[in-house]
């Protein structure tokens, strides 16, 4: 089921900050709902601050589908981060790399 809301849209392009807030009038957003913007301006130049308002359709996902997003949004949200185990991180083949040179310093300074 569609409906159609008001929105508020904060966008900014600054040194300071770079970002796009949207609040919708009376709506809670939950897993698996989808929400289309109408006449959102796209391009905002560099330095500028812009506060927008406008209609909005808001479509609400069945329980199934919020189901499935909460079920399985776990598992996705483990590519979202790496656990390591060292103080500094490296890549395997910047590994390869010092263990290369770790090995030629040793053979030059054997006489």
């Amino acid at each position: 089921m569609t409906k159609q809301v008001n929105y508020s849209l904060e966008m900014a392009n600054t040194w300071e900050d770079l970002y796009a807030h949207v609040e919708l009038d009376g709506v809670d957003i939950g897993p698996g709902d989808a929400v289309q913007l109408h006449q959102v301006p796209f391009d905002l130049p560099y330095g500028q601050k812009r506060h927008v308002e406008g209609k909005a359709s808001y479509f609400k996902a069945s329980s199934f589908k919020k189901w499935l997003i909460c079920t399985f949004s776990r598992f996705e949200i483990t590519m979202l981060y790496e656990v390591s185990f060292s103080s500094t991180r490296f890549s395997k083949q910047r590994a390869r790399e010092l263990q290369s040179i770790n090995e030629a310093q040793t053979k030059r300074r054997v006489p």
